[in-house]
């Protein structure tokens, strides 16, 4: 008798303490989404446009007639979308070290 109320003790704390591990992940849970409800509100950065390219519009010819731009026709990208012909300005070469 007492070795069986010593087992049924061992399994009524065992299950007692499950209960309450159970209890405060559920309770972790729970509080998880209020927590970002209560962050403080993230400042957003103002981003200055940039000025429009003057090759961006051109047709053909007026793209190769300009030094600073360059023609691309139209290709075909690996995924199988096309890329319209476009102008678009050459790149400026790195500035050079001392």
């Amino acid at each position: 008798m007492l070795r069986s109320l010593r087992l049924g003790t061992g399994v009524a704390s065992a299950m007692f303490a499950l209960a309450l591990m159970g209890g405060t992940a559920s309770a972790q849970l729970q509080k998880a989404p209020d927590a970002k409800k209560e962050a403080a509100p993230v400042a957003k950065k103002k981003v200055e446009k940039k000025a429009a390219s003057p090759c961006a519009g051109l047709e053909e010819t007026a793209c190769k007639a300009d030094t600073a731009c360059s023609w691309y026709r139209e290709t075909t990208t690996k995924k199988g979308q096309k890329r319209k012909a476009h102008c678009q300005k050459k790149p400026t070469p790195p500035a050079k070290k001392k």
